[in-house]
């Protein structure tokens, strides 16, 4: 019988201490693997030189670093971006987006296989929701982008497939593990963790403050119109949503950064700032718009024209706003069009229920 090998990858120091001394080592030598792994982003046992002979023979017998396979090579697009199809060890696959000088070093990572909230602009919503991803699959999405793209990263955006809240537990311990100044140590102000808005684990959020920002996917101003594009607005609609984010800029102190994606004659118009203007009163905001990208949806995005009027508009009303940069759109690595299909059949568990 084949001995399973336990992954490190998503271990934490103390873990790694505990696996040490499991194995008759002393804890400084899980303490050595901790920084080669996270910190030199070493992935074979052979390139840890101050670890003794021995000890690598019976850590290549007993585990392995971790890696992700690629199912096939990324296609370089005009913009440098780069997509790749991550194989993981259960047979599905996952997608995620190196962003160069966007600005900084930037991966675009997914938290789950697909996603259960169906909102309607999005290509992952199809797949229907598979799993959640370990804490090791999304730290390893990190580490395999720097290695193959030959590169440290400076920015991780939680923006890939699924819904990061959903899988909170799992999610939390990645920051923490992306952001550990003895590891891998990206600044917690340069990781992006995007939400449809589930209140209870923005709720509980503010209660563990993870070392991350959150953004807020709103892309509607009235519960109808959101309810139409995104299922979640029919249990948390808009005021108990912007109810718990008065509390969260209250408790972080942070602005409130809003995803927002461009549907012409939908929520391009004037009163659609009224709106935005009356939910965003004692909330520090920016607005950070986006392009409507082609997932078969049949909305119609807005024209530059329009994003422009809106831009203006919102300016006027003294709403700070960006608009986001279309990368990566000739290989279907824009925003809201990663999608992988399996010969599995996805859970249609409604997600919200669950957080």
């Amino acid at each position: 019988m084949l001995l399973k090998k336990k992954i490190l990858i998503g271990l934490t120091r103390e873990e790694l201490e505990s696996f040490a001394r499991e194995h008759g080592q002393q804890a400084f030598r899980g303490r050595q693997l901790y920084s080669w792994i996270y910190q030199r982003r070493v992935s074979s046992f052979d390139e840890m030189t101050d670890l003794p002979a021995a000890w690598r023979v019976e850590l290549d017998r007993v585990s392995e670093v971790g890696r992700l396979e690629v199912a096939r090579p990324p296609h370089e697009t005009r913009d440098g971006s780069q997509k790749f199809l991550f194989d993981l060890s259960d047979g599905l696959r996952v997608e995620s987006v190196y962003l160069p000088e966007s600005p900084g070093e930037t991966a675009c990572i997914s938290s789950q296989v697909g996603c259960a909230l169906g909102c309607h602009f999005c290509a992952t919503a199809k797949m229907g929701l598979f799993r959640n991803l370990t804490g090791s699959e999304i730290v390893l999405q990190v580490l395999e982008v720097e290695r193959r793209c030959q590169t440290r990263l400076t920015n991780v955006v939680f923006m890939g497939m699924g819904e990061p809240l959903h899988n909170y537990e799992n999610v939390v311990a990645a920051l923490r593990l992306l952001t550990d100044e003895n590891g891998i140590g990206l600044s917690a102000r340069r990781i992006t963790v995007s939400t449809v808005g589930l209140v209870p684990a923005i709720e509980r959020w503010m209660d563990d403050n993870p070392p991350a920002k959150l953004a807020i996917s709103l892309h509607a101003t009235t519960d109808e119109r959101r309810a139409e594009l995104m299922p979640i607005n029919k249990a948390y609609p808009l005021e108990v949503l912007f109810k718990t984010l008065r509390r969260f800029a209250h408790v972080t102190r942070d602005p409130v950064t809003f995803e927002y994606i461009m549907i012409a004659d939908f929520n391009d118009r004037e009163e659609d700032v009224e709106n935005l203007a009356r939910w965003l009163k004692n909330i520090p905001a920016k607005m950070n718009l986006i392009r409507l990208h082609p997932t078969g949806s049949g909305l119609k995005p807005s024209s530059d024209e329009a994003i422009d009027r809106f831009m203006g508009w919102l300016t006027e009303a003294g709403i700070r706003c960006t608009l986001r940069e279309s990368r990566g759109l000739e290989d279907e690595a824009a925003c809201g069009m990663l999608f992988t299909q399996e010969p599995f059949k996805p859970s249609k568990a409604r997600a919200w229920e669950k957080a």
